[in-house]
């Protein structure tokens, strides 16, 4: 469960933004390993530092809305599973 920490407006850290450019290379990347996975094969991502199997689902699902492609995601152990059907 989440614990929440309530402090002043003044103490609390800036917030980082996503420069378009990067954004433009994650999202790249994401579309990137759709085209990768081809009929019969599921595509299989482990997050790293600072991610979760959770946020590599949504942005393959954002790829695949991008790309008008349809993809099944699922999650089993913190790992991510997807396999494009369209």
């Amino acid at each position: 469960m989440a614990t929440l920490t309530v402090i002043d407006a003044e103490s609390a850290p800036k917030r980082v933004t996503a420069t378009p450019a990067a954004l433009l290379r994650r999202q790249a990347e994401y579309e990137g390993y759709l085209k990768a996975v081809k009929k019969g094969q599921v595509g299989r991502l482990s997050p790293t530092r600072g991610e979760t199997a959770r946020s590599l689902s949504s942005r393959v699902a954002w790829a695949g809305r991008r790309t008008g492609k349809a993809v099944d995601r699922w999650i089993v152990d913190d790992v991510l599973y997807f396999k494009v059907t369209d």
